[in-house]
């Protein structure tokens, strides 16, 4: 196996407690109370989304 498969196995058992974005997504998506929610939400994942990955989110959660 290699060293770094055995650091990620590592790593997961010592967090187990850290749930993916994935699953947290979802879970937010689920609770949606109608379509136009869902949309809403699925928006919102959307841009979160892009703005992970141009590196803005976290600025823009500090303002």
């Amino acid at each position: 196996m290699s060293m770094l498969l055995q650091l990620i196995k590592l790593t997961k058992s010592l967090m187990p407690h850290i749930t993916p974005h994935q699953q947290l997504d979802e879970a937010y998506l689920s609770e949606s109370a109608d379509i136009y929610d869902l949309e809403h939400r699925m928006r919102e994942l959307d841009q979160r989304s892009r703005l992970d990955a141009h590196g803005l989110a976290y600025r823009l959660h500090l303002s």
